[in-house]
């Protein structure tokens, strides 16, 4: 797997070219070395803390990511470290916890509830899985147990980046252990760089982080408590929205249904965080527009500032191809929508399989370039959408007028600015639920063959649904087939040929298996017979799906040979179609509910920027 040299007083090691080297050991990086695990490729994974996360940063794993993860035989124990199945999930909007009731509400079924409401409808227009809630802190313990115990991959907490460096031929990290200190120098063919927002990776391959921060920031305070009667006075809940005269004072999370919590205070920039106490800044996160909120605390875990902001990498990719960002090293969204970790989910594993699949000699160098093509689109749209809900938050200032209290009042004035809080949040309702933003990527890349004529136009958008579709680059619709089975239970490893057949009409499409195994394409051939509602949603008889899901070409009929080639070749990577590429403009406005649009590239900093951000 390795070879060691010396050069002067640093060791250098020389990884083989089938292992890929991982800076960060958080959750994407833990992700991308268990995906790669999951293909049979190496890896080493380097972290400079010594442990997982502390830092509940994540809540939720939306069912995208939970589509992701049961491929990876890991939804199941996601779930049992998690939120129990039968616990709704509720939002309160509140200016305190001493009313008597929430203003308004958005109220979620349970995970139970919600397998039952996908089997029912079974329309395609749902995700295999339903989300599941739970803490970054448990989530990263999960993934962290798992790649110790296995041998692909080689965990190596403790030891941090000092330097990237790229040439024709490798790239090189310079580390230190951060107790030892000892130096020494790796090299390998690929790296992925899940090394986080102030990602030394990105900063050192120049590559500039385009976007900006929003007003104020936010003390953070994670504690256990379990002085429920208090803190579930309007029931068990999942989020607090809570508010005083300025708008947006606080939010509160409940990690666990049981007693851990962490309050979130918003602070004007000119605050100093330092001189209040954790305890205090809990009751008065709590307390909103009136006094604060005192509860019996057990214990405080941790606490932190951070200063919301929302930025993309003007790249994905390094100039010699040899270096992938992904997760926060690659985008930073803001908590609302909950889709930080989760595009990062997603990019750790589009490009786990990619490379997988390339340094397998399944697949050729195109595979790698579409790694960007498909996933900054997405983060584009994901953080540009947790802006939008933001801005829903912020607006409440407005319609409070600076006079929270009278929504607390039994008058007519009072009821009016219920009614119209209960109408903004109903309006602006998407923050846990759109399902176009988590699930409906249009992937346009030069491993996807330019749409025929018979696909016609691609379906319309919408941020808040998912359109079930197989319109080419596009996520296939989820169906249960006859015998209960879930279709995405029947993809291969890899790519997949789903074919609907009728008696008396089974011939098989031999031109594409026979280009398939020209080319040495791992395809997996699946014929589903007499699954009529299946194909009325996948529209197509033949339909080509990749490991992530999503359609690479579909036909009422199999392609003669000639096409058959190329389609498997531009699949593949082998051979690439032509696309429009703009990657390397800057961003010409800002994104939603941000000051302003920058640029950073040798620094990350950010005023009132916390440990949890470094």
């Amino acid at each position: 797997m390795a070879e060691s040299s010396t050069n002067g007083r640093d060791a250098i090691e020389h990884l083989d070219e089938h292992t890929v080297l991982i800076a960060g050991g958080g959750p994407v990086g833990l992700m991308v070395a268990t995906v790669l695990a999951h293909y049979g490729v190496r890896s080493v994974i380097l972290e400079r803390n010594n442990s997982t996360t502390k830092w509940p940063k994540m809540d939720l794993t939306n069912g995208r990511s939970m589509e992701l993860l049961a491929r990876l035989g890991l939804a199941e124990e996601v779930r049992n470290l998690g939120v129990p199945e039968t616990t709704p999930s509720n939002v309160y909007m509140t200016t305190g916890l001493h009313n008597s009731k929430p203003i308004t509400s958005w109220e979620y079924p349970s995970v139970r509830e919600l397998r039952a409401q996908f089997r029912d409808d079974n329309n395609g227009t749902s995700p295999s899985e339903p989300w599941q809630r739970i803490s970054q802190e448990l989530f990263e313990k999960l993934l962290k147990s798992r790649c110790d115990e296995n041998d692909l991959v080689d965990c190596r907490f403790g030891w941090k980046v000092d330097a990237c460096k790229e040439t024709e031929d490798f790239v090189s990290i310079d580390v230190t252990h951060t107790e030892t200190k000892q130096k020494k120098r790796i090299q390998a063919k690929f790296l992925v760089g899940c090394d986080g927002a102030s990602s030394r990776t990105r900063r050192d391959l120049e590559i500039p982080l385009d976007g900006g921060p929003l007003p104020g920031y936010t003390l953070l305070v994670h504690f256990k408590s379990r002085d429920l009667g208090k803190l579930f006075k309007f029931g068990r809940f999942w989020h607090l929205f809570i508010f005083n005269d300025s708008g947006l004072r606080a939010a509160a999370i409940c990690q666990d249904d049981k007693d851990t919590f962490t309050t979130h205070l918003l602070l004007p920039l000119e605050a100093d965080h330092e001189s209040i106490d954790s305890h205090d800044a809990i009751y008065q996160a709590l307390g909103g527009v009136g006094a604060p909120y005192k509860i019996a605390v057990d214990e405080i875990l941790v606490r932190s500032t951070y200063r919301h902001s929302i930025a993309v990498a003007r790249t994905y990719r390094s100039d010699l191809g040899k270096v992938f960002l992904a997760g926060d090293s690659a985008h930073q969204n803001i908590p609302t929508g909950g889709y930080g970790m989760n595009t990062g989910i997603g990019d750790a594993y589009d490009i786990a399989w990619k490379l997988a699949a390339v340094i397998k000699q399944n697949a050729g160098p195109a595979l790698l370039d579409s790694y960007e093509e498909e996933r900054r689109p997405v983060a584009l749209s994901s953080i540009e959408r947790s802006g939008v809900h933001m801005q829903a938050h912020i607006a409440m200032s407005e319609i409070l007028g600076g006079n929270a209290a009278l929504v607390e009042e039994d008058s007519a004035e009072g009821r009016r600015l219920q009614q119209s809080i209960d109408q903004h949040y109903k309006m602006h309702n998407g923050e846990n639920i759109d399902l176009g933003v988590e699930m409906d990527y249009r992937h346009k890349s030069g491993v996807y063959p330019h749409p025929s004529q018979q696909d016609g136009e691609a379906p319309p958008w919408d941020p808040s649904r998912y359109v079930p579709s197989t319109f080419p680059g596009s996520r296939a619709p989820h169906v249960f087939l006859q015998d209960g089975s879930s279709i995405f239970d029947h993809y291969g490893p890899l790519w997949t040929l789903v074919q609907f057949v009728d008696v008396g009409n089974e011939g098989a499409p031999r031109s594409l298996l026979a280009s398939a195994g020209d080319a040495g394409m791992q395809l997996k051939h699946v014929v589903l017979r007499g699954e009529d509602h299946a194909r009325k949603l996948w529209e197509y008889p033949l339909v080509l799906v990749r490991p992530d899901g999503h359609v690479v070409w579909r036909g009422r009929q199999a392609p003669d040979e000639a096409m058959a080639k190329q389609i498997v070749k531009i699949a593949t990577g082998w051979e690439k179609q032509t696309r429009s590429d703009s990657k390397k403009e800057p961003l010409s406005t800002k994104f939603t509910a941000t000051m302003k649009a920058d640029s950073q590239v040798h620094e990350y900093k950010l005023e009132q920027m916390g440990a949890m951000q470094l």
